[in-house]
């Protein structure tokens, strides 16, 4: 019974998908809802999503799914969130399965504000999750983990990354108490091999890989040169300020908004920057259209690096004779 319902669920999931995937206009991606761009108001979307690849696969590659160890009964499924330009300090979401949920232990700071258990009509498991940190936390990172309790022979354990019945919605909050819509790109995760159903797609682009290696250091005359490896984007923008790292592309004062290949090594010089004062450079990778930037195609926190600049002291070369020619 139990295995007719998981296909039945599974093919219906498929069906919906299918119809989403393929209906036209859905402009910037919200979900799977199917909505246009300035629906909700907000700027970018943070995702939340079940990986159990390493931190540096996000946003490029999700692994949502592993292999059962022999004799496992607690399955611990990691939840991670990205795609947070501004960091977060809060996050509003539910785990579900089929399979009963023990726990969920946060992690990075992160503090189980409010939680609560249910199981539906049609048997699935749902964990409610508020969480909450002190100060904002830049992504790709760790939410924490779901501990999942397997059912006796069951393969494949499911999880899935939904909206929060208890306490409404699936929501982020930044640094600034504003509150950004979050969706899974993938239908939850899996961890076994016995299933016809793997991980979904993302039904749109997911954001561009990020800007790597940014390095400033002193360059020739009076100048700072940067260089870095360019994100999946077409160009690669990088903003300064004295005082903190620019968290947006229209954060800070503007250095440079040049086009780049992904992986592509460039190279820019700050001519005449500010002096006797740390610098603080991000690079943001985007996507743009003649000259504007593709809303949702930037990625978290972007490539950071500082440098401490001073002018050099102008000096003239001469001899000790005519040093003191000069003196008489």
């Amino acid at each position: 019974m139990r295995k007719r319902i998981k296909t039945v669920f599974l093919i219906s999931i498929f069906i919906i998908f299918s119809i989403i995937y393929t209906a036209p206009g859905y402009a910037q991606c919200y979900g799977s809802l199917n909505l246009p761009a300035d629906y909700f108001k907000y700027d970018y979307l943070v995702r939340l999503c079940v990986h159990f690849g390493d931190l540096s696969d996000l946003p490029g590659d999700v692994i949502c799914s592993r292999t059962l160890q022999e004799g496992e009964s607690l399955v611990e499924v990691p939840v991670y969130f990205f795609n947070a330009r501004d960091g977060i300090i809060g996050v509003r979401f539910a785990v579900e399965s089929f399979d009963s949920i023990a726990s969920f232990s946060p992690q990075n700071g992160f503090s189980i504000i409010q939680s609560s258990k249910e199981r539906d009509q049609a048997g699935y498991y749902r964990m409610n999750i508020k969480a909450e940190k002190g100060d904002p936390l830049c992504g790709p990172a760790l939410i924490g983990y779901a501990y999942i309790v397997r059912s006796e022979g069951s393969d494949p354990v499911w999880v899935n990354i939904e909206e929060n019945s208890t306490y409404g919605g699936i929501y982020a909050t930044d640094r600034y108490g504003n509150v950004h819509y979050a969706f899974s790109p993938r239908h939850g995760g899996y961890v076994g091999s016995d299933f016809l159903y793997t991980c979904q797609e993302p039904i749109c682009e997911e954001p561009n890989l990020p800007v790597l290696d940014l390095v400033a250091e002193p360059g020739y005359a009076n100048s700072v040169k940067l260089t870095w490896t360019a994100g999946g984007g077409d160009h690669t923008i990088i903003r300064y300020s004295t005082d903190h790292f620019p968290v947006g592309y229209e954060d800070g004062l503007s250095l440079v908004n040049i086009e780049s290949s992904p992986g592509e090594i460039k190279q820019v010089s700050h001519v005449d920057p500010p002096s006797d004062i740390v610098i603080y450079y991000t690079a943001f990778s985007v996507s743009s259209v003649s000259g504007e930037v593709i809303r949702n195609s930037f990625v978290d926190c972007g490539a950071t690096d500082t440098t401490f600049f001073s002018k050099p002291i102008a000096t003239e070369t001469t001899s000790w004779g005519a040093l003191k020619s000069k003196m008489k």
